[in-house]
């Protein structure tokens, strides 16, 4: 008797049933992923976009790393200005920036004040002649007030920084203000180009 071969049953396919209840439900979330997704990209762009830009103006980096120029305190006149002299020799009245100290040496003798004795005394104790401090200007060049006094902020430290702590303890300006020896003082504020130490200043009460 013949041997009948067995044709091979074919597999048969399953399909899973899923409910419109659960298409709707991965439907959402498939619709709050790409929400998200969005989102992030959203945000990520700008920043990158404003990394890149910080590093390519010459502002900021200006503004984070300032330059410095060490000069020995020759006298101190008044409560917010001193006389120095350069590496090269030459001497100069710096009037320290954003701030103002009351009258001590006014020729209307009506003018000066004791508050303004304290703070020129004050002035004198943290910087002795012969004291080297560290000037940062405002911006890349040399600027002067209508008294010709050249306008810069004034360092104990070579290095500076636009933390706000770091400020208070080693920038000169701003420990006048902490201390209260004098007050904040804007002069023209659209021209001053150090943002970042403005805001600490002005901040300082």
């Amino acid at each position: 008797m013949a041997k009948t071969e067995k044709t091979p049953m074919k597999e048969q396919k399953t399909y899973k049933y899923e409910s419109p209840l659960v298409k709707a439900r991965k439907k959402r979330r498939r619709k709050k992923l790409l929400l998200a997704l969005f989102i992030v990209l959203l945000i990520a762009i700008p920043v990158l976009s404003l990394i890149t830009w910080r590093d390519r103006i010459p502002f900021f980096q200006k503004e984070q790393n300032g330059e410095t120029t060490a000069v020995s305190v020759l006298y101190v006149s008044d409560g917010d200005t001193i006389l120095v002299e350069f590496p090269d020799g030459s001497k100069e009245h710096i009037r320290l920036l954003l701030i103002d100290a009351p009258e001590s040496v006014h020729p209307d003798e009506e003018k000066n004040t004791e508050e303004g004795r304290q703070a020129a005394a004050f002035l004198k104790e943290l910087l002795p002649v012969g004291t080297t401090v560290y000037l940062e200007y405002d911006t890349n060049e040399r600027t002067f007030d209508r008294y010709g006094r050249m306008l810069a902020y004034v360092w104990l430290t070579e290095t500076t920084s636009v933390e706000s702590s770091y400020i208070k303890q080693n920038m000169v300006n701003a420990i006048l203000l902490s201390k209260g020896y004098a007050s904040y003082y804007p002069y023209d504020e659209g021209k001053i180009a150090k943002r970042a130490y403005r805001k600490v200043l002005e901040g300082i009460r």
